[in-house]
């Protein structure tokens, strides 16, 4: 009995172990179950995306309304962007489609509807950017909106991007009326582009007179170089002021205008060409520069005056003692205005270190060389007391 007993407990054994081996040659061993949600995420490979407000991540466009726009980041929800730039930035992102690849920042992290909210502002002004580039080597202009007079010319805007137009930028009507263009909407066209320090400078002036200088260039034959003509004052800049007049060709009178540099206005500096001429003044001026090429005139008040520099041997006697007003002070001597157009120096070597007159100060010098042909005259300054020595 006792043995018929081992008999079955063996026989139950090996059955047994029968049932493992064909167990291990048909199943796969099973794997370690995670226990963490990193376990969890290493197993499948998937990354979890975290979103922080100043996060910034690249997108594609999923859906453009007015009303609302959405881009796909790769998360389970779609990031809507902010508001505020659907009302500011309307027009580039009514231009967006479907699949545009953009960069974008996060602004809140989840609204009340679980989304993701962006702004979309880097992506707009870095299409700017590249516009601005594409129009200037094109030379096409653009449309910007005059934002506020500045020293020296007026701030402008174009599409959220903050430009410049320098006063000599604009036509001569534009600079009669700086203080009444906020608001208003121009053409310009793109002449400096740098995004690297933000600098960006149009110019209104070359679109508004492209047409009237294509006009101008037809007429150039009958424009009188070297003589001089009646004309009316239209505006007035730091660099000179522009005028107009009359010419007639083939029994057809036409107005062109043409500028005086600011060196051409009188023979002594002007520091102010309002100081000389105003807007609407009739003046006599000469003809003295054509452009083909561009149809840009070039116009003198001075060369229809004598030059100071003619009759300055009567004027002045080497060794005489004269008297000037400094008129500027530069580190290699100081100019002296003797009589209106002529100037001379005093080296810097012939003045006393901590002596130096300032200008605007009126001296006493003595001529030391007169040279008329090359427009010198060296001066020294006279002594105002003996000096250490002296018997």
């Amino acid at each position: 009995m006792a043995k018929d007993k081992i008999k079955t407990q063996s026989s139950k054994l090996k059955t047994k172990e029968g049932n493992g081996n064909t167990s291990q040659k048909t199943s796969i061993p099973a794997l370690k179950q995670p226990q963490t949600m990193e376990e969890l995420l290493a197993l499948t490979g998937y990354k979890l995306q975290g979103l922080k407000k100043g996060d910034v991540v690249k997108g594609v466009i999923g859906r453009v309304t007015p009303k609302e726009i959405t881009v796909d980041i790769g998360r389970k929800t779609e990031c809507v962007v902010i508001d505020r730039e659907l009302e500011n930035y309307k027009d580039a992102l009514m231009a967006l489609k479907t699949g545009d690849s953009v960069v974008c920042q996060v602004i809140v992290e989840e609204n009340d509807r679980g989304q993701p909210v962006v702004s979309l502002r880097r992506s707009i002004f870095e299409k700017r950017w590249e516009d601005l580039v594409d129009h200037q080597k094109k030379g096409e202009p653009v449309e910007v909106l005059f934002k506020e007079p500045v020293r020296g010319g007026i701030l402008v805007d174009y599409g959220g991007l903050r430009g410049y137009i320098p006063q000599s930028q604009l036509d001569s009507a534009m600079v009669k009326q700086m203080d009444k263009l906020s608001g208003r909407k121009v053409s310009a066209k793109v002449i400096e582009v740098d995004k690297a320090t933000n600098r960006l400078v149009f110019s209104q002036r070359a679109v508004s007179e492209g047409e009237a200088l294509a006009k101008q260039k037809e007429v150039l034959g009958a424009i009188p170089v070297g003589e001089s003509v009646q004309a009316t004052i239209t505006g007035v800049v730091p660099f000179g002021a522009f005028a107009k007049f009359k010419v007639t060709k083939d029994g057809v009178e036409h107005e062109v205008e043409g500028l005086i540099h600011i060196s051409e206005i009188a023979w002594e500096k002007v520091d102010d060409p309002n100081s000389y001429i105003r807007p609407g003044d009739t003046v006599k001026v000469k003809v003295i520069g054509v452009d083909a090429a561009t149809g840009k005139l070039t116009l003198s008040l001075k060369q229809l005056l004598p030059d100071p520099w003619e009759s300055v041997l009567d004027m002045f006697e080497k060794d005489s003692v004269i008297k000037g007003t400094v008129s500027r002070v530069t580190p290699y001597g100081i100019f002296v205005t003797l009589s209106p157009g002529v100037e001379g120096l005093i080296h810097i070597s012939k003045v006393a270190p901590g002596e130096e007159p300032k200008a605007g100060q009126e001296i006493t010098c003595v001529v030391e060389d007169i040279q008329a042909d090359k427009r010198k005259i060296s001066l020294s300054m006279t002594l105002t007391e003996k000096p250490i020595g002296y018997r």
